[in-house]
């Protein structure tokens, strides 16, 4: 079997309670957090817009979409920007309010195993071989699905 089978790079995202694991092709940049437009309607997950690279991105903060608590706000939040993996009409991007740097993560085939179930917008919680925590695997397509039903993207 080729490497490309037996590994996959990923992120590990921190957030207030349990970090988010994503592949490195989910992501397109990690920005500087800003909204350009606060949001005046959704859910309290939904923050507002920011602008990058000329488009318009819907930023959501994970923690309150996941109901990780925290106890202060995030220092210094930055902005993890990721292509969108739904057909959203005109979405081609969504932003992720994090907490610190994400860290790059060589997950090994024989290394990741299941510790959970599947919820509303989480895919898989797992755990890795040389990881203490639990890793969340978000469900994208359902964040996506989610900012479309609440009605955000045609504001």
């Amino acid at each position: 079997m080729s490497d490309a089978l037996e590994s996959l790079n990923g992120l590990v995202v921190p957030l207030a309670e349990q970090s988010l694991l994503l592949p490195n092709v989910a992501v397109a940049e990690l920005v500087g957090y800003r909204l350009n437009q606060a949001a005046e309607q959704g859910p309290a997950w939904f923050l507002g817009w920011t602008l990058w690279r000329d488009q318009r991105v819907p930023v959501i903060d994970p923690e309150v979409l996941l109901g990780q608590f925290a106890e202060e706000p995030p220092q210094a939040p930055r902005a993890l920007i990721l292509n969108a993996v739904g057909e959203s009409s005109g979405l081609s991007f969504i932003a992720l309010r994090v907490r610190g740097i994400p860290r790059s993560k060589k997950v090994l085939r024989g290394e990741i195993e299941a510790a959970g179930s599947a919820s509303e917008f989480i895919s898989q919680p797992v755990r890795l071989a040389d990881e203490a925590d639990t890793l969340l695997i978000p469900d994208l397509a359902a964040i996506e699905r989610a900012l479309e039903q609440v009605g955000v993207l045609r504001a």
